[in-house]
């Protein structure tokens, strides 16, 4: 049995864990909640896989002890309110492409991407996506196969807590894939983003019949992740209790008249898939996404929107959603990877006087740490919170 040593008590987590609760169920807090979204693309270089990403994605094992150790840096070092070890098969945003037999890159030290020129670049016949068996082609088939290894690998660890508790990892281990990148977002990985756009005006019927199979196959992938997993997943190197993803950073780059004519049926449809299996669903935008709020609250039904951009209008976000929608974004990832804790704390405290009093908020990023940010910045976050964000 091998122990992985985490210099942190596990009272500390049940602290955080009651605060993280009281905020999800819309109760009042002792203070207002802190977590960033720092995916491996962060920390693998931290603990010692700036060259070997390709390991990580080829071996389930490496998969599963990079994560234990990643997690355990991120407890020891990063101030938050993250207090559940989540592994499951990672691959970095380019599966749900890949199950449509979409070409992958994946380079020796870097995150993947989808390969140029894209899959309907090179031949726009929608049979081939039609027919393809999403749930087992590609990165999502080896997603299903390394939640196996990863949970039969993880009997082989226990983690150990500095006051003494101990947790076998293998609960810590779930299958991935609690939902999709986004509808629009895997149409523009399917076609490009500009082609994409511009298809919108060329042909859209060809662009309505392309997103009806996104959504299809999308309620396939999320049906066969259910029925695996019971309703607990992981996404986002977070757990997912009965809560499904549906992305989508591609709608923030739609004009509202294309939102209503293209995205409401699938989105209406996808969400009420979701909430028949008695589940709850979450969106997310990168990037200004004012027009959007009463799409997602109003026509999709939301519950969460994780990781909202700092660049929306908190304000507007707040009197559409606030109260009835958990929040969980607003910081400005650029300060946190170019300013200083100062500006870091300003934002925070800025973002508190908007939120503060709205149930449901969380100080998160928005989103995605990127990789070199500075823990003192990060930190900031944290001990902004402490100052500004008691009740």
């Amino acid at each position: 049995m091998k122990t992985i040593h985490i210099n942190i008590t596990y009272a500390e987590i049940q602290k955080r864990e009651r605060r993280w609760n009281d905020t999800m169920n819309f109760r009042t807090p002792d203070r207002v909640p802190v977590l960033q979204y720092i995916g491996s693309r962060y920390w693998l270089p931290l603990i010692g896989y700036a060259e070997k990403f390709r390991d990580y994605f080829d071996n389930p094992a490496v998969m599963l002890e990079a994560q234990l150790k990643g997690q355990k840096w991120i407890l020891e070092n990063i101030k938050s309110d993250f207090h559940k070890i989540v592994c499951y098969p990672d691959f970095m945003w380019v599966e749900d492409v890949s199950g449509f037999g979409a070409e992958t890159v994946f380079p020796k030290n870097d995150s993947p991407w989808v390969a140029r020129p894209h899959m309907l670049q090179k031949n726009d016949n929608l049979d081939v996506l039609r027919k393809v068996d999403y749930v087992h082609t590609g990165l999502h088939g080896q997603m299903l196969d390394y939640h196996k290894i990863m949970k039969e690998t993880a009997a082989d660890f226990q983690l150990e807590f500095s006051d003494g508790k101990t947790i076998p990892a293998g609960d810590c281990v779930y299958p991935g894939g609690a939902g999709v990148i986004g509808i629009a977002a895997l149409a523009g990985d399917l076609c490009s983003v500009e082609q994409f756009s511009m298809d919108m005006y060329d042909k859209p019927e060809w662009v309505k019949e392309l997103l009806t199979i996104i959504t299809d196959k999308a309620i396939d992938w999320i049906m066969e992740v259910l029925t695996s997993s019971g309703g607990d997943m992981g996404f986002c190197a977070d757990f997912y209790d009965r809560i499904i993803h549906v992305g989508d950073d591609g709608t923030a780059q739609m004009s509202p008249d294309q939102i209503h004519e293209f995205m409401l049926e699938p989105y209406k449809r996808l969400s009420a898939f979701i909430k028949g299996k008695g589940c709850k669903v979450q969106a997310h935008n990168c990037g200004r996404a004012d027009h959007l709020l009463k799409f997602w609250a109003d026509e999709a039904g939301i519950d969460r929107y994780l990781g909202f951009s700092y660049l929306t209008d908190k304000e507007k976000l707040k009197s559409v959603m606030g109260g009835r929608i958990l929040l969980l974004g607003g910081i400005d990832t650029v300060k946190i990877h170019d300013g200083n804790p100062a500006e870091v704390k300003e934002d925070v405290r800025h973002n508190l006087g908007v939120f503060k009093d709205c149930p449901g908020y969380v100080i998160m990023d928005g989103h995605n740490v990127a990789p070199g940010s500075p823990v003192e910045n990060i930190n900031a976050m944290a001990e902004a919170a402490e100052e500004f964000g008691r009740f």
